[in-house]
This record gives structure tokens, sequence and C-alpha cells, in this order.
């Protein structure tokens, strides 16, 4: 408390002083980036005319709002007073007219750095980043609170990522050019011009992202209007804009993949794109200008053989160990991994649609969550070539599980939450079926385990042997005896612990696994070293509704947050006491007085993998 009221003050004193500085007193940088129109491209505002509902679309979409000018209307978060202190820092918000200004302050009320404008921001959707423009630098800052959009919260942007705590949260200049101008925005090119700077055809993924450049698309059409109808119609049509659902899966796939694909710039390909931009445009054949990152090594190109040698472990940040890509927004590796790819025409736009047939603004904003076509969130999707599974007997016979259930819906077998992203599960985009070979290959959870999450992987490989004919691999105690998610809860590396963290959470796994075990796991978790690991596990733990608003403050140093999950969640179950049915209790380590088996328990979390990991989103 004495804490909160010190930088309550501070704010109070500090306010009016702050809000006289002018705008006009803060220099415009070269950091900033501008938007520009050459190279072919007109902006998305020139598509309007012609194309409004599409246009319309678009607009309500979380590409175009990927990256934006800092201005009023484009900040999400409540810009004023003071962020909450991070490492000894707070800083002050203020507006000035139609700008939007950082300032850190020390604990004692001292400005410890300049006053910084709001030059961009990188998301709307799940979180929204701020990018600050400081006088005389070359390089963009990054606020190191971001805002997260659901929590209403400023948290410290390191623990919404997979990665180790870094020594410093001040450290974040000069990646926006380095590596968010890459796909979240239009044309972006870090070194543009005779001026060398950073420089975009448009903030966000629009039109043209899509579509290509259109600005030879727009004069001959603005031409056309001028002419009778006669004239227009003899016209010829020279200049048309490239569209991805005309295109063959595999053209149309590659328009989504130069984004949600792993490209990596190498000593020999970054100098080029910094100052050209990427080559590739919409239609054109994405191989032919940029490699594709695969897993293993000896899937890729000498160049990237040859990158992969000079780095490392860089495999380990997107894959696991069977090349099945392990984070999100790189879909566009999963999918060309899958059958339904290589032998079939199954593509991004067999399940995604870019613009939804609607004018509906409420279903706009539904659609633009994972901009999926209606129905494709269920078994419809895989139902569009596999229409023999439309019957719901023929169904319950292959699924081994009711019609209507989760367990006969299609994408829960072979698109299972196994990548990791946004600091939550999303689901693979590698066709696959459940394999416990595979969980004792690769480590990732297979779908079984993944909802009957109080049951053994040896249980997993017996059904499946019995269902599918597969054979029951060897395997350790462990394996044979504790929940597969409990092993991976509480020996995983930090990826599995989250993805676990995250599955403790999912309604249909929580209803076919019951509950009133899983307090014990949600105490480790919460108490986890990684950040992600622990925010994961926070936003599992409130479906629970006696947990319903429970929270941890990432700012506080960890020993503080553990300190209050020991006085929440781990108190209350160890005076409530824990259950679980006579046949789930030993594999979820519950004896038949309610207490955990805690020398299980410490074993389990004494083998615990600590190697570091750094998932690259």
């Amino acid at each position: 408390m004495q804490r909160m009221n010190r930088w309550g003050v501070l704010a109070a004193t500090l306010g009016l002083a702050l809000l006289g500085a002018s705008a006009a007193q803060i220099a415009r940088s070269p950091a900033v980036p501008i938007a520009a129109r050459d190279e072919g491209y007109a902006g998305s505002e020139a598509c309007r005319a012609c194309h409004a509902e599409n246009h319309a679309s678009w607009h309500a979409s979380y590409h175009r709002t990927m990256t934006q000018v800092g201005s009023l209307t484009a900040i999400r978060a409540p810009w004023k007073d003071f962020t909450p202190p991070l490492e000894g820092r707070a800083w002050k918000l203020t507006r000035d007219g139609a700008d939007s200004f950082a300032e850190p302050f020390d604990s004692t009320g001292k400005s410890v750095g300049p006053r910084t404008r709001v030059a961009l921001t990188t998301g709307s959707h799940h979180y929204q980043i701020y990018w600050l423009e400081e006088p005389g630098k070359t390089e963009l800052d990054q606020l190191p609170l971001v805002w997260h959009l659901e929590e209403e919260a400023w948290i410290p942007r390191h623990s919404l990522f997979l990665t180790p705590s870094p020594k410093t949260v001040f450290s974040e200049s000069g990646r926006w050019t380095r590596t968010c101008i890459q796909c979240h925005t239009t044309n972006g090119t870090p070194k543009h011009g005779p001026e060398e700077r950073a420089q975009v055809a448009d903030f966000g993924i629009s039109c043209e992202a899509c579509h290509g450049p259109g600005a030879a698309h727009v004069a001959e059409e603005t031409q056309r209007e001028k002419l009778d109808e006669t004239a227009a119609a003899a016209l010829p049509r020279e200049a048309n804009i490239e569209n991805p659902a005309e295109m063959s899966h595999v053209r149309s796939s590659q328009v989504c993949g130069q984004c949600h694909g792993i490209h990596p710039l190498t000593k020999d390909t970054r100098p080029a794109w910094e100052k050209d931009g990427f080559a590739y445009r919409p239609g054109d054949d994405l191989a032919a200008t940029r490699d594709l990152l695969r897993a293993p090594e000896s899937k890729n190109t000498p160049a990237i053989q040859a990158f992969l040698g000079r780095t490392t472990g860089h495999l380990d940040e997107y894959f696991w160990r069977d090349g099945q890509v392990r984070v999100s927004g790189r879909e566009y590796n999963g999918l060309v991994e899958s059958p339904c790819f290589q032998r079939g025409e199954m593509s991004c736009l067999s399940c995604h649609d870019m613009h939804p047939a609607t004018g509906d603004a409420s279903t706009l904003r539904a659609w633009a969550d994972d901009q999926l076509r209606p129905g494709m969130d269920g078994p419809r999707a895989c139902l569009q070539c596999h229409a023999e599974y439309g019957d719901a007997e023929k169904l319950a016979q292959h699924t081994h599980h009711a019609a209507g259930s989760s367990g006969s819906d299609c994408l829960n077998c072979h698109m299972p939450y196994t990548t990791y992203g946004l600091v939550k599960a999303i689901r693979s985009h590698t066709i696959t079926s459940p394999s416990a070979h595979e969980t004792l290959a690769t480590g990732r959870q297979n779908a079984c385990n993944g909802c009957h999450l109080d049951r053994t992987l040896a249980w997993t490989a017996k059904e499946l042997a019995q269902w599918y004919g597969h054979a029951i691999p060897e395997m350790d105690a462990d394996r044979r005896e504790v929940a597969e998610s409990v092993l991976q809860a509480l020996s995983g590396d930090a990826g599995q612990r989250a993805l676990a963290a995250w599955s403790f959470g999912w309604d249909p796994a929580r209803a076919v696994s019951g509950t009133t075990w899983m307090p014990y796991v949600f105490s480790t978790l919460l108490q986890d070293p990684y950040d992600a690991v622990r925010f994961v596990a926070m936003g599992s733990l409130r479906a629970d509704p006696r947990w319903r608003i429970y929270t941890l403050d990432f700012t506080r140093p960890l020993e503080e947050q553990r300190l209050a999950v020991r006085a929440s969640v781990l108190r209350d179950w160890q005076e409530r006491g824990l259950s679980a049915a006579p046949g789930q209790r030993a594999a979820v380590l519950i004896g038949e007085d309610g207490k955990l088996d805690a020398q299980r328990f410490r074993a389990l979390y004494g083998r615990v993998d600590g190697r570091a990991v750094r998932l690259s989103e």
C-alpha cells in the first residue's frame, strides 16, 4: 500500500507540470517510418470507391490495425496518470493535442529519461505495443509495458512471450525496423531511398498485401470511368489485380505464407531486403524468392542449412522435434507439411475467408477473431472433403465417440492445441492423427491426453491399439502410471508447461476429466519461473467460478507473486482437500483421503526440464 501511495502522490504533483509541455517541443526524428506510394502501390484508400464492401470487411479486421500511427483513436490504453512501476520506473502518460507521450520517472519523482511521443502501435486484438520516438535517435524504442485488452491492465512485454526473464526490460530499441516491419506492414522497407528511411506502402496488412500493387489497376479503372459505355467496354483490362480466391491452392496459400511462414533473413539476403524490400508479389511463386525454414535441418535449402550452421538452437525456437510448428503466426509451415495440402487441394482459404459475405457489423466483429468461413470451427471444415463422415453413425464408428461430442469434432483429434502463442494454445495447422509414439518421440501432447487430462499415455496407447491397430510402444513407469497432463505440467519444459496450463482451462477437457483434483497443479503452475506460464495458468484457473477474478501482478517480483499464490490457491486446497473419482486417483496423484501423493509429486517436480526455452512468435 505504501508503494502505491508513493506513486499516486507522484502522479498528482507532476501532472500539471507535464501537461504544460507543448508537442511542438518534441522534434520528429528519422526513426519514424513514413507511408509513401511508389513501386506501383496505391494504398488501401484507393480501393474503397469500387470495392466498398470488401474495403469495409478489411477495415473491420485485425490485419488493418496490426500497425497504426499512434493517433488518439488507435491507442487502446487509457492514456493518463502513471503506469504501474516496473523495475523502479513508472511512465507518466500524457496527451497534448493529437499526440500521446510517455516519460519515465523513478520512485522519488525524478525524471530518468526523455518525454517521448507514441509514433506507432502494434496490435489491437489481444494486446497493444507502443513504439516511442526519442528525439535524436534513429530507431524507435518500445514501452516495456503493453496494454492487455482482455485484462484491461498493463503487463510487462516480456511476460507475454515465452522466454526466460530478460536481464533488463529496457532493451527493445530497433526491433520494429529489424523485425516487425517485415509482416506488420504492407511493403515495408527499413532503408528505403536515398535517405535510407523506413518506408511502408501502408501501415498494417492492407489490400495490396494480398492483391498486389494496385496503382496501375486504379489508373486504368479511373480512365474507364471517364469514357462512355462503348469506349469503356473496348478498353482492354491489362492491369488487373491478383485475386487469391482464383489462384491454385498452392499460390493462394503462398499469399498468406509470405507472413504466416518462417523465412529467415540471412547475412546474404538481409542487405537486399533492407534496401529494396521483398521481391515477392501475390501471384508469384513464393519459393522463388523466399526460403522457407523447415525441420529437421535436412529439409532446408543449402542457403538455409548454411544459415543454421551459423546459429544455435534456431530450429528449437519454432519446431517440435519432428518438424511440426510449435509457435503461432507460422501456420503456413504447418499447412505445407499436411497430406491434405501435399496430396489434396487444401489451402488457407479452405477454412478462412478474408471478406465475409455480410454487411452485418456484429457478424464482422465475430468473423474478425479468426477470419473463419461459416461453420469452419467444427467438423464441417473436414467434411468438405471427407463427406462420408457426415453420416452420424459412420462418424461415431470412426471416432469411437458419440456424434456431436467434443471427441467427434474432427478438429480436436486432427488439429489439436499443440501450438503456443499469444499466451494461449492454438490449433496445429499440420493435419495429423493422435499417436502415443509421437508423444514419446517429440514431447508433444497428443490429442487424446490433451482432452483426457486424467489419463496416462499408456491408456491412450491401449485405446489407439484397440481402435486403430496402433502398436503399443515401450514406456517407463511414469508414462504407465501418471496422467500425461500432470507429467507435462510438473516435468515438462516451459513450452510444454504453458500448453498444459492452457489445457486445464479448456472446457471440453474439464468436462471429460473432472476438476476437483486440479488445484495442486494450478498452484504449481502459478509459481512457474516463466511469466508466460503463470499468465496462462491464471487464465485457466478462472474457469473455476471461485477464482473467476483471480489476478497476478506481473509487474511485481517473482517471489512476491509466489507468496500471493501460496496465500490463496495453495492454502485453499490444502485446507479444503482434493478429490478424484476412484478410477482417477492414482494417475492424478490423489489419495482416498483427499491428500496429494507428496512423495511422487516431489519426484516428478524435481525432474522438471529447466532448459532455457525461447519460442519465437
